[in-house]
């Protein structure tokens, strides 16, 4: 169940797919760790009589019987529900703090609930219906209780950003709107640091006042990754702070860390297999387990990072403490590429494949890997990842 969790709250933050998309990835992705039985991920709102629903495993009955179950909850009763804090509900435990009427009606359908509530009579639940899973331990619902509080904090801010773009009239996605966040605070502060001489000068300071070291907190889990883009020559990140009750299941491990840091550092993973004593597919392994916690999916996503001072990024009313870092514009230290090649760099700075950067660019697949292979030659770098820690 663990990589379920990491993946569950991976899909939640993918904040350039929409909610609906969302939340069919969510009900998929509990599906798989449990095979047996409907899965159903629901988003519930105090103010609606019945939530948008996703539904794996589920025959047209279940589907019917459900829906009619979340029509017949009073408003009182969806109220207390989206009031209580995350965590995993078994609605047949004698101790079940859920309304009498509302319980009642579940337990046909429900054998467990990790109800995600974000904490403005709103929330999202994975409900599962196998009834075998009334009998998990303890230890084996733990992973649950943390996805529950990581999917509340992670889809509050997705909840935040929606309504930012629904302000704007826009019909674009969360990360636009988090985009266009982040550049206009990032205008601003230049703009006042352009009124203060003093502070002007102190912008070649390796950390500005006020900035957090990040990466320890990110090792540890104490904040994640929420999202990293390209705009203008300049790379950004955006991170969250984690909810504290759930925060050591993303916590990277010894050897998860040891692995990541030579990795990053441009090691390749025979090297590290060599240095560590571990088989190339336990590298591998560890790499893999280590950029699912921390909320990417490949190095390259993390080019900067272990340096980049983070600053509060205010303005958003998300419930979470969100926290952004500009790294040094890239197109200026390339002024040996041409503009295709500058162009492709900050792609794969994006953390883009080569099929998707000549889909993008409407060329084919061999012309980009020539473009590399070209912009490798005149930086002196090796591979993807050499290029990326030279970079970063």
């Amino acid at each position: 169940m663990q990589d379920a969790t990491l993946l569950i709250v991976e899909a939640a933050g993918d904040l350039s797919r929409h909610r609906r998309q969302v939340m069919q990835n969510i009900s998929g992705i509990a599906a798989d760790a449990v095979p047996h039985g409907p899965v159903t991920c629901v988003e519930l709102d105090a103010g609606q009589e019945a939530g948008t629903a996703a539904f794996e495993r589920a025959d047209p009955r279940y589907i019917t019987r459900f829906l009619d179950w979340q029509r017949s909850a009073s408003g009182a009763d969806r109220d207390r529900i989206l009031g209580l804090a995350p965590g995993v509900v078994d609605v047949h435990a004698a101790g079940c703090d859920w309304p009498v009427d509302y319980r009642d009606g579940a337990r046909p359908l429900v054998s467990l609930c990790v109800m995600a509530n974000t904490g403005n009579r709103r929330g999202i639940h994975i409900i599962f219906g196998h009834p075998d899973m009334r009998d998990w331990p303890s230890v084996r619902l733990q992973p649950l209780h943390d996805v529950a509080h990581h999917l509340a904090a992670v889809w509050r801010i997705r909840q935040a950003l929606e309504s930012a773009t629904a302000a704007g009239g826009s019909p674009d996605t969360p990360r636009c709107a988090l985009i266009q966040a982040v550049l206009a605070q990032d205008r601003e502060r230049e703009r006042e640091r352009d009124r203060d001489r003093h502070r002007d000068r102190q912008r070649a300071a390796p950390r500005p006042s006020g900035a957090l070291a990040l990466w320890p907190a990110l090792v540890a889990a104490q904040w994640s990754l929420l999202d990293a883009f390209t705009a203008d020559g300049a790379r950004y990140l955006v991170a969250y702070r984690n909810p504290e009750p759930a925060a050591t299941f993303r916590a990277l491990a010894d050897r998860e860390r040891i692995v990541l840091e030579l990795a990053l550092s441009g090691e390749s993973g025979k090297w590290i297999a060599s240095e560590l004593a571990l088989s190339e597919s336990a590298v591998a392994r560890a790499l893999r387990t280590a950029l699912r916690k921390l909320g990417v999916g490949d190095t390259s996503a993390l080019a900067g990072v272990q340096t980049a001072a983070f600053e509060p990024l205010e303005g958003l009313n998300t419930g979470a403490a969100l926290a952004l870092a500009r790294l040094a514009p890239v197109v200026g230290a390339l002024t040996n590429l041409s503009g295709a090649e500058r162009a492709i760099v900050i792609d794969l700075l994006d953390g883009k494949r080569i099929t998707a950067i000549a889909r993008d660019r409407g060329t084919s697949p061999r012309t980009v890997a020539n473009q590399i292979a070209s912009v490798y030659r005149k930086l002196g770098a090796s591979s993807r990842r050499e290029l990326l820690s030279m970079l970063g």
